[in-house]
């Protein structure tokens, strides 16, 4: 038995890089489903807090999953590649023409995500500029899909091979520990009544911008939420499943440092729960400009308060705000 002298994924949470690999390879712990909301230092939280973790989880049908990889560093010295991610449907023999074509993209829509890590080190994907990969997957019943995790370096390019019979199909399973595995099950739970897409164009000045899901007339305990998979806004641009308590008027929001010239799409969603909507049901997203004192628009704005922002999220200090637009659901 050979030591693996590059970046390797685990096939269990025992896995030291030894090979050839013996073993069930359908559980890699570096293959991370995460869930439909982004982890905001993934670094910390996979790699410093929860490594010897298992952190897996069911996809969810109806909205994008966010998809982690996880590797660690034997080659003795700091390393640069790429991880790339596949999916294909369950099949006994999961031969590379099954699934070579099958890429799952990341956040800012490449490939593969880039990474770099130190020498003998861990890495995650997942950063500000890249994000990680994302996959909506269509429902599956009675089966599942399989995850593909493949790692690129210069020492080891790890081309994907065409293997043609099942001696070479064990030779490549038993010598590539650049290649994990993973089975995963597409639930379909908490699915929402209503989800509507809408563009965001930041333009060429970077801004402070409140992003709110303004709700009027939704009946007490129907929920909403915000979700955009595009990265680059600090924070992620996300706001979190929340229930209605006020029946009139309720307004949830994030507010993001928004660079120059970016782009994304946000995805408003709307839970009826089992509540009827009342007449003059509304729920509508809407970017509000920050202005400080001294910025040149803040004689034009309107205070945060004035603009129905509640305390917990404008904060503090005299700010005011221009609204920018809208985009509302009326019915569903």
């Amino acid at each position: 038995m050979s030591k693996w002298n590059d970046v390797y994924f685990r096939d269990n949470l025992s896995d030291t890089g030894n090979y050839p690999t013996s073993g069930a390879l359908s559980h890699s712990p570096d293959i991370i489903p995460y869930g439909i909301m982004p982890v905001e230092n993934p670094n910390q939280f996979f790699i410093i807090d929860n490594w010897k973790e298992d952190l897996g989880k069911d996809l969810l049908t109806s909205y994008e999953n966010y998809i982690y990889l996880r590797a660690s560093n034997l080659a003795g010295k700091d390393q640069k590649g790429k991880f790339y991610l596949y999916w294909a449907k369950a099949s006994l023999l999961l031969y590379p023409n099954f699934w070579k074509d099958q890429v799952i993209k990341t956040q800012n829509g490449q490939d593969y995500y880039e990474f770099s890590v130190t020498k003998e080190g861990k890495v995650v994907s997942g950063d500000n500029t890249q994000g990680t990969f994302i996959w909506k997957p269509e429902m599956i019943t009675c089966d599942h899909y399989c995850l593909i995790g493949r790692i690129v370096t210069d020492d080891h390019p790890n081309p994907i091979p065409e293997v043609g019979d099942v001696e070479s199909f064990a030779h490549f399973i038993a010598n590539n520990i650049n290649y994990a595995w993973r089975n995963v099950t597409v639930v379909e739970r908490d699915v929402p009544t209503k989800s509507v897409d809408v563009d965001y164009e930041e333009g060429d000045l970077e801004a402070d911008i409140h992003f709110l899901l303004r709700c009027t007339n939704v009946p007490v305990g129907a929920e909403v939420m915000l979700t955009c998979s595009t990265p680059g806004t600090i924070p992620s641009l996300n706001i979190q499943r929340q229930k209605v308590t006020n029946p009139e008027s309720q307004v949830f929001g994030i507010v993001c440092h928004v660079p120059r010239n970016w782009e994304g799409k946000l995805t408003y969603h709307y839970f009826a729960n089992g509540v009827k909507p009342t007449k003059g049901f509304d729920i509508q997203v809407e970017p509000v400009l920050v202005n400080d004192v001294g910025h040149h628009l803040y004689k034009f704005g309107k205070s945060l308060e004035a603009l129905g922002i509640p305390q917990e999220i404008r904060g503090i200090g005299p700010k005011t705000g221009i609204r920018l637009g809208g985009h509302k659901i009326k019915a569903y």
